[in-house]
């Protein structure tokens, strides 16, 4: 296939096509981990769209006449940019690679499964490979036309006005960015989190950091939950050194309504006082990071996910802003 890749057949070194997120993905599976599988529409797809609809330089034109210095300009010149992105029709060639892939996904009785699209994220001849927070997932979603549209929507997000904002600020020209959406089996997760190899707080490469909440790691990254936090020892087998169990307020789970899609619920009951991780799931999280470390050799930033008991991988990147 040439716009579209498994998870499985990528590795850490092609994220310049596929962006950090996927190519990491990618090289956890072949190591061994638990990911969920999927997909990765690669960088090319997004290039290969611009260029036979000739969207490019009309989008290099509106980035030219944006004030950088006034977000109303460059809020409504960037949603321009995404409306032409999100309209556009995707080339046959690369639709049809698209739904053989979602095809593939499918059980054996041909149900779709839930599935979630990320946004996997480098800049063209550069080592840039994340922009956390940047770019837009999206949760629970089923079907073919479900998910191309939330493949658009990742496309666009390349677009969005703080990214277009941030690039400027770091002179990155706008169309050196890649974005790479990925398609993978949603975990339905009871309990999710983030584990840190090092302490990012005091620089420990001694320290194991955890958060964690109920439902989905999204109200964790977005930073409105109160959550648990956790510091374990690096050794094997690690050691809990401090436990810190806080009143939690939300969690994020499908939209039960809808049946599709996710959404914020206040938490009740034991749920907010009741310790998200075990002790036994502390020591299982405590004994991966620095697996995964090795393999990147560099402390890491992993998102997680309990689902029936059963850990997932999600995302694995360098801890940013670690003093060496």
């Amino acid at each position: 296939m040439k716009y579209v890749k498994r998870l499985d057949e990528m590795t850490k070194e092609e994220f310049q096509e596929t962006g950090g997120k996927a190519a990491n993905l990618g090289e956890m599976i072949r190591g061994g981990f638990n990911v969920p599988g999927g997909f990765c529409v690669t960088g090319k797809a997004l290039d290969h769209l611009l260029e036979e609809r000739d969207l490019m330089p009309k989008i290099i034109g509106l980035v030219g006449t944006m004030n950088f210095d006034e977000y109303g300009d460059i809020e409504g010149k960037s949603a321009e940019i995404r409306r032409m992105i999100t309209e556009a029709q995707i080339p046959k060639d690369l639709l049809s690679e698209i739904n053989e892939q979602i095809e593939g996904l499918k059980s054996s009785s041909g149900e779709d499964p839930f599935v979630a699209v990320r946004s996997s994220v480098a800049v063209k001849g550069s080592a840039v490979s994340s922009f956390p927070g940047m770019m837009d997932t999206y949760h629970f979603i089923k079907g073919e036309e479900q998910i191309i549209e939330n493949i658009r929507r990742c496309w666009a997000s390349l677009f969005t006005a703080r990214a277009v904002y941030r690039r400027n600020q770091q002179n990155i020209p706008q169309d050196k960015g890649v974005i790479a959406p990925v398609v993978q089996r949603m975990v339905d997760a009871e309990v999710a989190g983030v584990m840190f190899t090092a302490n990012p707080i005091t620089n420990s490469r001694d320290e194991i950091m955890i958060e964690s909440n109920w439902g989905l790691g999204e109200s964790i990254v977005s930073g409105e939950a109160v959550v648990d936090y956790f510091i374990l020892t690096k050794d094997s087998p690690p050691r809990i050194k401090e436990k810190k169990v806080q009143n939690k307020t939300i969690m994020v789970t499908i939209d039960r309504e809808k049946g599709i899609g996710r959404k914020k619920y206040e938490l009740s009951g034991d749920r907010i006082t009741d310790c998200t991780l075990s002790d036994e799931q502390l020591m299982e999280l405590g004994e991966l990071g620095p697996k995964i470390e090795a393999v990147f050799q560099y402390p890491q930033d992993i998102e997680w996910a309990y689902e029936k008991g059963e850990l997932f991988i999600l995302q694995s990147r360098k801890v940013k802003g670690l003093k060496d």
